[in-house]
């Protein structure tokens, strides 16, 4: 599970811990909860470093395993991840989404009702951040819901370090989720976090995005509702701006597989990716790897003719070619 985003931004170092919980209350009162932490890091020339781990598990209360690391140089683009099990480093350029392509005229469902609120200032591990509500509420049918159904997220965000401290969100059909900043370090955290260790295979792979709008040949159709269709009726474009690329799965990669994978991406009016399906691909657990680490991007979300945020819908092309 991964925690914050971090922005690659220079002159701003920190290290920290992200402490992630997930809580979900089923009908019978059964509370499920997991929890986790990462650690995180950026340094003065605004390299950063991110990591994923399993959940804790609390009959044991073990320390989880470290499943991923995750580096990004924005003077070099390159973004690399560590696989701390195998010794395996895979390293590409970030992808830049290309060209929109145009869709033909669709008519657009009625969308989420969007709510968005300052509620304050607070002060988190000594720093100042400014409180945002975001409630979405999704009327009766939309999702499949017999009433209507509010998701409600809330971002606590630090100017001082451009990053949000605490974020919250509740929905009704997850649970609660939240990500917190703690043990904050304002220095420059050791070069080493950010280099790939010795003993490391460092393999480099070349990944390529490509942003398209409507749908592909022959799956042309109706819209859930509540979702519009990005560059249709005068609703702009979602703007990826975190969007690492995926790995290659093993499996692809000994049968030497290359190719591309079409996603149908539901982007929320967060920015968050609310739901990917792969449409087409070549095989070989490469779907599975573009899903996985779509649903991890961030978008400024598209707009509405008034100028709204709007969930909407969008395709999106991962090329994967063998370096």
């Amino acid at each position: 599970m991964y925690g914050e985003h971090i922005p690659a931004v220079p002159g701003l170092p920190f290290s920290a811990k992200a402490e992630l919980e997930s809580a979900n209350q089923l009908q019978n009162g059964t509370l499920i909860t997991h929890k986790t932490y990462n650690l995180i890091a950026r340094d003065g020339q605004g390299r950063t470093r991110n990591e994923a781990r399993n959940w804790i598990d609390l009959t044991t209360g073990a320390e989880p395993r470290l499943t991923r690391v995750e580096l990004y140089d924005p003077a070099t683009h390159f973004r690399t991840n560590l696989y701390p099990l195998t010794k395996i480093a895979r390293q590409w350029p970030l992808g830049t989404p290309g060209p929109v392509a145009a869709a033909s005229p669709q008519s657009t469902p009625a969308k989420p009702e969007t709510l968005r609120e300052e509620i304050g200032r607070d002060t988190i591990e000594g720093l100042s951040v400014r409180g945002v509500r975001v409630s979405q509420t999704y009327p009766t049918g939309s999702l499949g819901n017999d009433r209507p159904l509010t998701i409600v997220t809330e971002y606590w965000y630090s100017e001082a370090l451009k990053i949000n401290l605490l974020t919250r969100r509740v929905d009704p059909r997850y649970g609660d989720r939240t990500v917190r900043v703690t043990e904050l370090v304002r220095q420059e955290p050791d070069a080493a976090l950010f280099a790939v260790p010795e003993g490391y295979k460092l393999l480099k792979e070349t990944v390529q995005q490509t942003q398209s709008a409507g749908s592909p040949a022959g799956t042309a159709g109706p819209l859930p509702a509540g979702i519009a269709r990005a560059g249709v009726g005068g609703v702009t474009q979602p703007r990826c701006t975190y969007c690492p690329n995926p790995s290659y799965s093993e499996e692809a990669r000994a049968a030497r597989v290359q190719g591309s994978v079409i996603l149908s991406v539901v982007v929320g009016s967060t920015g968050q990716v609310e739901k990917a399906v792969a449409l087409r691909g070549p095989g070989h657990g490469l779907e599975q790897q573009a899903i996985e680490a779509i649903q991890g991007w961030r978008f400024t979300p598209a707009a509405g003719p008034d100028g709204k945020p709007v969930a909407c819908i969008v395709n999106i092309e991962v090329t994967f070619r063998l370096g």
